[in-house]
């Protein structure tokens, strides 16, 4: 049966990955001091706004197409959904460590600073999608399955069943994306398009999983997929106006290079 025009506006947002993307990737010059806010940055949270809103529209449609017992009972489509939902929590944690330490490893401090920059967008993601996701109080579909307008605020905090707005998942997995894609564009421009492509594939297999599992519903995704984005575009920003920050300072050395059969590594102290 084909989904109607309502259920396929729903599921745009997760196909393309994120529209504001390409509203912010456009430029990672580090010749100029960034700002932390631009005055688009408004437009962008307004537009994203009304993409949840109008995708929250067929949030009952889209659900009642995830959960057809034709894709439920379709032991492929559960072990791809588990797999895919790995790359959110915890792949995008073992992500960032392993970059991290790949480049401790290999003598390369833009590869540790890669890793760990994604660390910090996953971090800052995920902890404002818990702490919205707990206030907001929306009820998952699967408790709520005819109503996609139940919310009690706060309700969150003492029960997992009202934390469905935004997607923690979709949040993590399109800030370790999102990261990916400006460190690549900068430092690997060469490689940049393709980890963009790989980066972003994989953050809305992990949304596709949430709906495939029926702990979100088709808004809540895309609300993470903005507020993931925007974790990493403020990390970004951050370490690049403050390119000596003390978390810069702490984990990041100056230098990493072989010395007498092992490793010289060399932090600056203030």
């Amino acid at each position: 049966m084909i989904l109607g025009f309502r259920r396929y506006v729903a599921l745009v947002p997760l196909l393309i990955g994120f529209p504001a993307v390409s509203v912010f990737a456009q430029s990672t010059d580090t010749t100029t001091r960034a700002q932390l806010f631009e005055a688009r940055d408004a437009l962008a949270v307004v537009g994203l706004a009304g993409v949840v809103a109008l995708v929250a529209q067929s949030d009952q449609s889209v659900e009642r197409s995830f959960t057809r017992s034709s894709l439920q009972n379709s032991s492929g489509l559960r072990n791809f959904s588990n797999a895919s939902g790995f790359l959110g929590n915890p792949g995008s944690v073992i992500l960032s460590a392993g970059l991290y330490f790949a480049g401790l490893g290999t003598h390369s401090r833009n590869l540790a600073a890669l890793g760990m920059h994604t660390g910090e967008s996953v971090v800052l993601g995920g902890i404002i999608a818990e702490l919205l996701k707990s206030e907001i109080g929306r009820a998952r579909p699967s408790i709520s399955p005819t109503d996609s307008r139940v919310f009690k605020t706060g309700k969150g905090f003492s029960s997992d069943s009202y934390r469905s707005l935004p997607s923690g998942e979709t949040a993590v997995a399109f800030a370790a994306a999102t990261a990916l894609s400006r460190g690549f564009s900068r430092d690997w421009p060469e490689h940049a398009g393709l980890m963009t492509a790989v980066g972003y594939t994989g953050a809305t297999l992990v949304a596709g999983s949430r709906l495939y599992k029926n702990e979100h519903w088709a808004s809540d995704v895309v609300a993470g997929a903005g507020l993931g984005t925007f974790s990493a575009i403020f990390v970004d920003r951050f370490n690049r106006r403050y390119p000596d920050n003390i978390f810069e300072r702490v984990f990041l050395p100056a230098s990493v290079t072989r010395y007498q059969g092992g490793v010289a590594v060399e932090w600056r102290v203030r």
